[in-house]
């Protein structure tokens, strides 16, 4: 390479990052990959790419940018450490950017403004989809690993405020609050569904299941300990009262005639008292007897 195209080269190259430098306070960290590219223009040889052999017609770059009739980039490919990258470019900023970078190939879109709006990448865990606002926070994250996928909704902060999960013994779902601390969850598995109520300090307040076994609905003091447990099965239905301590304090429940042995399916109820030490039973008796 001579001296007067190696000038020219550099010329073309100060004149190219001018030019992406007035759009570039604008946009966000997904110009970084433009800047790189146009700062390794400078490897380019001249207006000419080089044969790969003299025969071939085989172009043989390091880096390699496009522009249009105005002499506006529009694309630009380069070849770093870690991969290639390509970018399309509209108005001096970034539309579409891809490549392969450390964590595995990605792709971008971005807005006109050169913001990115939507990333698609495959990584060592698996393939994940990345949407942003259009203050550039990612606010819902796809991914599917070897576990099944994960979607994750945040809110304007980037706080996860809801996530949905499906694994091989079921799916879930999860609300958080703002500080992100789980609220809510709801999750089926083969024996049946289950939700969770939770309160602000972390602390399982209602829980409700339901499935072949039956159902059930617990409801839980402040300290965690249970204070009011209704069940219904097949053969029983049963109400226990506990006190503050988790001590159960009365059940209530009816059961049919000789365990379910005999045809009868006629119910026996019963009410059982108990104090701290002592248990006071009332003996069963029938609801047609009362």
């Amino acid at each position: 390479m001579n001296e007067a195209t190696s000038k020219a080269i550099e010329e073309r190259v100060v004149r190219l990052e001018r030019e992406i430098k007035r759009g570039k306070r604008a946009t966000t960290a997904g110009m970084a990959l433009l800047a790189l590219v146009i700062v390794w223009g400078a490897a380019a040889r001249s207006g000419r790419a080089g044969a790969a052999d003299s025969g071939s017609g085989d172009l043989l770059a390091r880096s390699l940018t496009i522009v249009d009739a105005k002499r506006n980039l529009g694309i630009a490919l380069l070849v770093t450490d870690e991969g290639p990258r390509v970018a399309l470019i509209e108005k001096g900023r970034p539309r579409i950017s891809l490549g392969i970078y450390k964590d595995g190939p990605r792709v971008t879109l971005n807005d006109t403004k050169g913001n990115q709006c939507v990333s698609l990448g495959v990584g060592k865990d698996g393939p994940r989809v990345l949407l942003y606002d259009q203050q550039g926070i990612g606010r819902m994250t796809l991914v599917v690993d070897k576990d099944g996928p994960d979607v994750r909704l945040v809110d304007e902060r980037g706080h996860k405020r809801v996530s949905l999960v499906v694994n091989k013994n079921g799916g879930g779902v999860g609300l958080h609050d703002e500080m992100e601390n789980p609220r809510l969850t709801m999750s089926v598995d083969k024996n049946g569904g289950g939700v969770i109520f939770i309160d602000e300090t972390d602390r399982p307040r209602l829980a409700m299941t339901a499935g072949k076994a039956g159902s059930s609905v617990l409801l839980l003091d402040d300290k965690g300990n249970p204070g009011v447990d209704l069940e219904t099965t097949e053969h029983s239905s049963s109400v226990v009262l506990a006190d503050e301590k988790g001590t159960r304090r009365a059940v209530l429940g009816s059961l049919p005639l000789g365990g379910g042995r005999t045809r009868s399916t006629e119910p026996i109820s019963s009410r059982t008292l108990l104090d701290k030490e002592d248990v006071l039973p009332e003996l069963p008796h029938r609801q047609s007897d009362r």
